[in-house]
């Protein structure tokens, strides 16, 4: 009997000292143990995390490449403007994306939508020639502190192509702040083209003739940096030898002083020598006249 007891207490003591040591060991290897020599740190299978890291690589490029996309891409606005309107809102034109220090233009679908709607909007009006077709670049700002360029309406009707110019905040910094908007081909004089009854086109239909011919208008992006005025250069001749000498840029007038009126503020003229000194000339002249000129000498009679 004793040695039954003996050696069920043995066989108790090995099982439990088995299960002590595998539960060390699954301790360790899930890393639930914070310090000790068998404390090892959590890691996922080799091809878990290759496979891992090649899609967080993957989304990086993407994320970076949307974000870049994005920067270099500006939107384009346009609207009607005429005095007896009021305030038209702006409606997208396309957009212009920045590549390689080029600019490629890419127009929005409802575009000659649009051009329609601004063609009937100009269709109530009795005196329509006054109308400008706005375009703008938008930025952070409210539209109303958008920069935009402004052509005739009526300019619209025969152009072939337009220019959208960009004004840049330097040469490697594609950023624009500003644009410029053009359109050829328009008469010398700048007034509104005939028709061949010697009628001027009125901007309506000159609208509606721009929505149809839109698609096939050539429009160019010109990316433009900013530049300094030149500098004042003095040329010099010597023993037949040219010699250019840059200066200083001119020195730009001081603008005119104000009143606070409004009105310029009058310089003072400058007295002259009878204006400066005329009481003394004048007190001289008495003082001759008073004393009278010098007394004749009377003959002695003999």
């Amino acid at each position: 009997m004793l040695w039954r007891q003996w050696w069920g207490r043995y066989r108790i003591g090995i099982r439990w000292s088995h299960w002590l040591k595998g539960r060390d060991e699954t301790m360790s290897n899930h890393s639930y143990r914070v310090g000790g020599p068998r404390a090892r740190s959590q890691s996922l299978p080799s091809h878990v995390s290759a496979s891992f890291l090649s899609v967080m690589k993957a989304l990086l490029v993407a994320a970076a490449f949307v974000s870049t996309a994005l920067a270099n891409t500006y939107v384009i606005h346009h609207r009607l403007f005429h005095p007896s309107l009021t305030a038209q809102p702006y409606s997208e034109r396309g957009s212009i994306s920045i590549e390689a220090s080029t600019g490629i233009f890419t127009p929005a679908r409802d575009l000659a939508e649009d051009l329609n709607s601004f063609s009937e909007k100009l269709g109530s009006l009795e005196v329509p020639f006054d109308a400008l077709y706005q375009v703008a670049l938008q930025d952070d700002q409210s539209d109303a502190f958008w920069d935009f360029s402004a052509v005739k309406a009526c300019h619209l009707n025969k152009i072939t192509a337009d220019t959208i110019v960009l004004h840049l905040t330097s040469d490697t910094d594609f950023r624009p702040f500003a644009l410029d908007y053009f359109v050829s081909p328009i008469p010398h004089d700048g007034a509104c083209p005939l028709s061949k009854s010697r009628k001027r086109i009125s901007p309506a239909s000159s609208l509606k003739t721009f929505a149809k011919n839109i698609h096939s208008v050539n429009t160019t992006v010109l990316l433009r940096g900013t530049s300094m005025p030149p500098a004042y250069v003095s040329v010099y001749c010597l023993s037949n030898v040219m010699y250019f000498i840059q200066n200083h840029r001119p020195e730009l007038k001081a603008p005119p002083s104000l009143t606070p009126e409004g009105e310029i503020v009058k310089p003072v003229q400058e007295k002259n020598f009878l204006q400066k000194y005329w009481m003394y000339i004048g007190a001289v002249l008495l003082v001759i006249l008073v004393s009278g000129g010098a007394e004749e000498e009377v003959p002695k009679q003999k």
